[in-house]
C-alpha cells in the first residue's frame, strides 16, 4: 500500500487544500504553500505532551485552556501544529486557531527536528506575536525545559532546567520528571 502523497498544485497548497485532507495519524503543515507531512510522534513524545497538557489544563484560569495537536494558522499559506497550546478561547469545536488566540506554544523535541524546534518555530511564533514558547528537550536521561517569553518582538530565555515554574500566562509549576511515564524510567 502506498502512502497518501498529494500532488502539489500550481501555486502551492492553500488552507482549503489542507482542510480537504483526510483526518488521520499524520500532521500536515504548510510553509509558503509547501506541504509537510510528519508521522505521528513516538509514544514517549505523546505521553509527555499529553501529561503536560493535562497539568496545564488543571492550572488554566478564566477563558484559558490547554489542548494538544491543534493547528495555528499563521498566514494564508503558513501553519504549524505545536505539541501543546494554551489558548484564550471558548470554542471547543475548532480545529485551528489564529495566533491572537494562542498564549503559549510548547514543542517536545523530536529526533531530527532540532532546527525546526530550536530556530524555525520560535522565529515564526515570535513573528506572529505568540507570547510564550516552551521547548522540552528529551535527548538525555534528564528532561530539560527551555522557557521563553516574548520581549520586543523576540523570544528571551526565561529559564532552563528540569523544572518549569512560571507566573505567566498563569501560575504553573511542574518537575519534568513527573511527566516521565513509569515504563520509561530507569532504575538506578
Amino acid at each position: 500500500m502506498s502512502p497518501f502523497m498529494p500532488v502539489m498544485p500550481e501555486g502551492g497548497f492553500t488552507l482549503d487544500d489542507l482542510d480537504a485532507l483526510p483526518e488521520g495519524q499524520v500532521r500536515a503543515e504548510l510553509t509558503d504553500g509547501a506541504l509537510t507531512i510528519s508521522p505521528a510522534p513516538t509514544r514517549l513524545h505523546q505521553y509527555i505532551a499529553g501529561s503536560l497538557c493535562l497539568r496545564l489544563s488543571e492550572a488554566a484560569t478564566g477563558m484559558m485552556s490547554a489542548t494538544w495537536g491543534t493547528e495555528i494558522r499563521l498566514a494564508a499559506s503558513l501553519t504549524r501544529i505545536p505539541d501543546v497550546l494554551v489558548l484564550r478561547s471558548r470554542e471547543p469545536d475548532r480545529r485551528w486557531f489564529s495566533p491572537s488566540n494562542v498564549l503559549l506554544a510548547v514543542e517536545v523535541e523530536s529526533p531530527g527536528h532540532h532546527v525546526e524546534e530550536r530556530i524555525t518555530r520560535p522565529a515564526l511564533y515570535a513573528e506572529f506575536g505568540i507570547e510564550h514558547y516552551w521547548r522540552i528537550e528529551t535527548d538525555d536521561d534528564q528532561f530539560v525545559a527551555v522557557v521563553h517569553a516574548l520581549r520586543d518582538g523576540r523570544y528571551a530565555e526565561v529559564s532552563r532546567g528540569c523544572r518549569i515554574e512560571v507566573a505567566e500566562p498563569f501560575t504553573f509549576r511542574v518537575d519534568l520528571e513527573e511527566l516521565r511515564p513509569q515504563w520509561a524510567r530507569r532504575e538506578w
